[in-house]
This record gives C-alpha cells, structure tokens and sequence, in this order.
C-alpha cells in the first residue's frame, strides 16, 4: 500500500489526530501523528511494517482486533475510549476505525484523538454531582419513526441514584427509563417528562417510589430540558413527609381536643345553669312570699332550698375535679357502680327542671344491678338524656330509666312520651361530626353537644348508643356498659 502524499500530509496537519493505516493482515502501513506535543509520537521507522500488537499498548491492541472485527461484519465503523498512562498522567483517547475498500489498496484506517481535557471535565462533572444531596439522571430522548417520543434512555447518573433505586451505575447506564425501578413511580412520570422535553418548561413534583428491595420513599423530583433529553434531579423528602405527617396528626388531635373541651364547657354550663335555676326559684318565691307561709312551709322550702344547694354544690365540685384533666385526652376510670343510685342522684340535680314542667322521673333500674364505669362520665351521659327527655317532653309527661343486663353488658335506657324525633334527624344526632340542635316544647334552647359528649364517652366504655323514636309517640335512648363481674 502507498503511503500518504505529501499534499494529504499537508491536509491532515492542520488537524490534531494520529492516523494510522493498517493493513489488512493488522501491520501498520502508515502512520501520521499531527499532534506534535503529543507523547505518542514515534518515528516512522519504528511503527512502519510492524504488527500493531508489536508496538502498542496490549490493551490497546486488543481493542483494535475487536474493531476490525465489527467493520469486517459491515459496521461503517468502530468508536471506542481508552486510556494511556504516561510519565505517570493518565491520558485518555478515542479511536475511529473504518475499513478502506479501494480498488487499489484494503485495509483500515484508524484516527486517533486526545481528549484528556474533555475526560477530566467530565470527571470534575462526576465528582460534582456526586456531592450533590439529590439523586440526578440524564436521559436521552428516545423517538420512532414519526418523531414521537416513546420513551428516554439513561447516559449519566449520580452516585446517589444508586443508593436510592439500589441498581448499579453500569446497569442503569443506557436502560430506558420504562425498564428501570423509576417505571414504579407510574405512566405520569413519562407524560410529566415528554411534555418537558416538548414544550421546554421545567417542572417539579413529588412521587413515592418503591426500590428493588421494596423499601418506600418520597422524592421531590425536578426536570428540565437538555438539548434533546432532560435533566431530571429527585431529593429524597421521606423525612420531611414524615414530620408533616406527624404535623397533621398533631393538629388533628389538637382539633379533637378543642372539640371535647368545648363539648365539656357546654355540658358543665348546662348543668349548672339547670341546678342554680332551681335554687334562684326557690329563692324568690321565698323573698316574694315569706310572709304568707307558715312555719311548717318556711321550714319545707328552705329544707328544699339547702337540698338543692347542696345537690348544686356536690355537681359543682364533681364538675370542676373532673374537668381538671380535660385539657388532656379524657380517658376512662371504671369502678363498680350501682345504676340504681347514680340515677338517683342525677335525678336529683335534675328536679326543679321536671317539676317546672311537671314532669315525673322514674327509677326503674333494680337495686342488684351494677355496671363497671367511670361515675362522673356516666353522670354525665344520664345528665344529658334525661335532660333531653325532660326538654322534649309535653307538661304532665314522664321519663322512666331502665336497665338490664345482657351477658358481659348492661343496657341502659332512657324513655319519654315526648314529641318524638324524624328518622332524618336521628341520624344526625349520631353524626358526631354533624351538630343537630332543636328548641324544646318550652323553648329551651341547647348547643347540641352534648349527645356527641355522651357518645364518646359511650364508645370509651366499648358500648353504642342507639335511638328508637316515632314523632309524637316519643323516644328511647339505649346505651352498654361493661357489666361488673360481681
């Protein structure tokens, strides 16, 4: 074969390349070093006939054999990276081999580039985004045969996009994107990425992504056209969801303890309001009166007056023990209680409200039945009904309580004759999150608190309440308690 021209010398010289021409039997016939600051400049003599394998580097050589390999199969031609090192750098090249096929000469021709620069400043991109607290892909766009994007191929990742999706480097480089663990983020990841790609505009969102390993994270993930591809960054954020999640929780409950605390103000306002309206009354009638009763009526209404003021009393200081801890999350203290008593006694606080409107209370709970619960929560859920009733009765009516035990519950009720309550409405009651409310047949007017006060109480004692009712024929309220295994 005949060696270059000097006129083709004269050509090549202004580029910065090393030639070489082979022979088809892998001698070097040719060889031109244009770069003349370059270390693998040698003199002609000394490459010239020899086999390549003789005179360059084994790994080199080898790389050369494979080359010639794929343009004898009908590649156009063969590129490959490699790397030298000499005087202790290390120096990196890239090499095109293609195939002469001339009628006067076969063989290859091989060119030789240094691009030592462009290695490190890829190295120093590398090492960059390695210290990056972000995991960062580039992809390369992917099209078919009419141009549209069907999908993008991974060319560099970020030491952390290992750690994160737990595949290697060498494995993620050159997958496409939909046969990556990324895929598990869903199809609106590739819609989100092809619309980037399309309209220029970056985006970012965030996503939950499962690893090979089945580990569960969150990412804010942010992308931005690349020439034609992306560059697409994901910061792991499953720590910052976590403390916003525990954020929610938190209000949440402060929510929920807001809502107990002003069902409690409103419940120990009822009260008091109801057992001070009787002692107020009785106290008039007394200051209006007195010099129209006799001894024996004097002494039966301040009898009646200190029995009221006693009940107000002993309500008040059980309301205010209790409601010390309410500002924490109320929580039950059961204790063996006698039915029959607590519903005395809640009568009681009770009276002046019935008699004002001649409403008769009736015990009927047995003497032997007793129930394990917490007496003020009970007091106050049989408060709440048995006002209710008396609220919602005609004058002249009734209110009877009744239990009995069913297995390991007891079963309280309470019954009145009063106007009853529609189907719609009693579903609203037992809607804790709905507040029903309704003026009573003496206009007594209520928050509508104070069944959802009872219902959570009711639920902390593992029981249900339950309303049968029929407008005009009245209702019955029904709630469990454990019963006491005594």
């Amino acid at each position: 074969m005949e060696n270059m021209s000097d006129y083709l010398r004269s050509i090549l010289n202004a580029f910065h390349d090393i030639l070489f021409v082979f022979n088809t039997d892998g001698t070097i016939d040719d060889y031109l070093s244009t770069s003349h600051s370059d270390e693998l400049v040698q003199p002609t003599d000394v490459i010239i006939g020899k086999h390549h394998c003789e005179v360059l580097p084994q790994n080199l050589s080898n790389k050369i054999e494979e080359a010639f390999k794929e343009v004898d199969s009908g590649a156009k031609q063969y590129t490959f990276d490699y790397s030298l090192r000499l005087k202790g750098d290390k120096q990196w090249y890239t090499a095109v081999i293609s195939r002469i096929e001339d009628k006067n000469r076969l063989g290859y021709l091989g060119t030789v580039r240094n691009i030592t620069e462009r290695k490190n400043y890829e190295q120093l991109l590398r090492e960059t985004l390695n210290t990056s607290p972000a995991g960062i892909l580039i992809l390369q766009t992917l099209r078919d045969d009419d141009n549209a994007i069907n999908d993008f191929k991974i060319t560099h990742v970020n030491r952390l996009v290992e750690e994160i999706t737990g595949v290697t480097e060498e494995r993620l480089i050159g997958m496409r994107l939909q046969n990556t663990v990324i895929n598990t983020v869903s199809r609106k990841l590739h819609n989100r990425l092809k619309k980037v790609v399309k309209t220029g505009d970056p985006i970012d969102f965030e996503y939950q992504l499962k690893s090979l390993t089945g580990k569960l994270s969150w990412h804010l993930c942010k992308a931005a056209k690349f020439k034609d591809g992306l560059v697409v960054s994901f910061l792991d954020i499953t720590d910052r969801k976590k403390i916003e999640e525990e954020l929610i929780s938190k209000n949440e409950q402060l929510e929920e303890l807001n809502r107990q605390k002003d069902k409690l103000f409103s419940v120990i306002s009822h009260d008091l309001k109801n057992a001070f309206a009787g002692i107020a009354g009785t106290h008039d009638m007394l200051l209006e009166d007195y010099k129209e009763f006799s001894k024996e009526e004097l002494y039966e209404y301040l009898k009646l007056l200190n029995d009221r003021s006693q009940n107000a009393s002993n309500l008040l200081e059980d309301l205010l023990l209790w409601s010390k801890n309410q500002f924490r999350e109320v929580t039950a203290e059961p204790k063996k209680l006698n039915l029959s008593e607590i519903t005395d006694s809640v009568f009681q606080v009770l009276t002046s409200d019935a008699e004002a409107k001649k409403i008769h209370l009736k015990n009927e709970i047995p003497e032997n039945i007793c129930a394990r619960a917490d007496i003020n929560m009970l007091k106050t859920i049989l408060r709440n009904l048995v006002s209710n009733s008396i609220k919602f009765s005609n004058p002249g009516g009734e209110v009877v309580v009744k239990a009995e035990r069913k297995d390991k519950k007891v079963a309280l009720s309470v019954t009145d004759n009063g106007i009853g309550i529609e189907e719609e409405a009693i579903e609203q009651i037992l809607d804790k999150k709905s507040s029903y409310t309704k003026t009573g047949t003496g206009g007594e007017k209520g928050t509508g608190l104070g069944i959802d006060l009872c219902i959570d109480f009711i639920e902390k004692h593992n029981g249900e309440l339950q309303v049968d009712s029929e407008p005009g024929k009245g209702s019955t309220f029904t709630f469990t308690l454990p019963a006491d295994k005594g």
